[in-house]
């Protein structure tokens, strides 16, 4: 989220404290396939709107960026509040919104409603911090901060003409520990939990990546690597693969938005349109695969002759 939208409004998902505060939690638990790659899908689609914001910058072939959390006790408030200043909230904290199932949502919190006080502590009246934003909000915040689960939460709460009362136990999640790299060469430095071919003693490693940072302005895109070797690459949706140093045969299929094509696409004339690259990979380098438009030849669906698979880049990464 932007600079220019944190001031708006305030999520309040409250982090109680982290785990070594909290209850004992079960160690070494492994997530199930469908959980990691619903985690896959949720990061991607969040990256995927910063990049379309801005956010990530004018290159994000360029981003390094690492970020480290530990393991957090959570208080899933899930309250989107407008604190945008003091006068804003002189009479409470208005509601914009309710997360799905947070505790917010079992209130039956409404947008509209005005919270006005917590657990017998007014929200009326606060001033505002040194940002300018609504103290108010703050309060909320550290109103529920210490509460263990299950413990009861009141709200009272102005809607239209009435006043009401709002109770529900507060709901704790267990966030695990994050680690989390983002750029080119953090998805080079990460090993596929299966390579192809079986590396050779000795010989030295590389990569191929599909990981899309190429360049739009050339007419680059995203592509997909269907064989590597004649061997279906693994785990599925990956785009790093670890090979040994020396000659890959791919077979590479197309990923180039339709909107790219300057015409409606013929989806059938599309399918048959892979292509063999051979890549000699260099020891410790990774070597960036994409797919090459050619716009001069946009109208050739049928035959493949719109698009090749190129290496667009081969950036050095330690391969141990």
């Amino acid at each position: 989220m932007s600079s220019r939208i944190i001031p708006l409004f305030c999520l309040l998902t409250i982090t109680a404290a982290s785990v070594r505060a909290a209850d004992p939690q079960p160690s070494g638990t492994v997530a199930s396939a469908e959980t990691e790659q619903r985690l896959r899908q949720d990061v991607q689609l969040m990256l995927s709107r910063l990049a379309a914001s801005g956010a990530l910058g004018q290159h994000p072939d360029q981003l390094d960026m690492r970020l480290n959390e530990p393991a957090r006790r959570v208080a899933n408030l899930g309250i989107l509040v407008d604190s945008t200043s003091a006068e804003r909230a002189r009479d409470g904290l208005r509601v914009l919104g309710a997360t799905p199932g947070s505790t917010a949502e079992r209130l039956g919190l409404q947008p509209g409603d005005v919270i006005v006080a917590v657990n017998n502590i007014s929200l009326r009246d606060l001033g505002a911090d040194a940002d300018g934003r609504a103290l108010a909000a703050a309060t909320l915040k550290s109103s529920v901060d210490n509460l263990v689960d299950a413990s009861p939460l009141r709200l009272q709460v102005v809607r239209g003409s009435q006043t009401l009362e709002l109770s529900a136990p507060l709901q704790i999640v267990y966030l695990p520990a994050l680690r989390m790299e983002l750029g080119v060469a953090a998805m080079a430095a990460t090993d596929t939990a299966k390579t192809a071919p079986t590396l050779a003693a000795g010989g030295g490693c590389g990569r191929i990546s599909t990981f899309d940072v190429a360049s739009r302005s050339d007419h680059q895109y995203h592509a997909r690597i269907l064989l590597l070797d004649g061997v279906t690459p693994g785990p599925s949706g990956g785009e790093v693969y670890r090979v040994a140093a020396g000659e890959h045969r791919l077979l590479v299929a197309e990923n180039i938005p339709t909107r790219q094509m300057g015409f409606s696409e013929i989806a059938s004339l599309r399918r048959n349109t892979s292509k063999e690259l051979i890549v000699d990979v260099k020891a410790g380098t990774t070597a960036m695969v994409a797919a090459q438009l050619h716009l001069d030849k946009a109208g050739d669906l049928a035959h493949g002759g719109y698009w090749d698979p190129v290496v667009w880049r081969e950036s050095p990464e330690a391969c141990p």
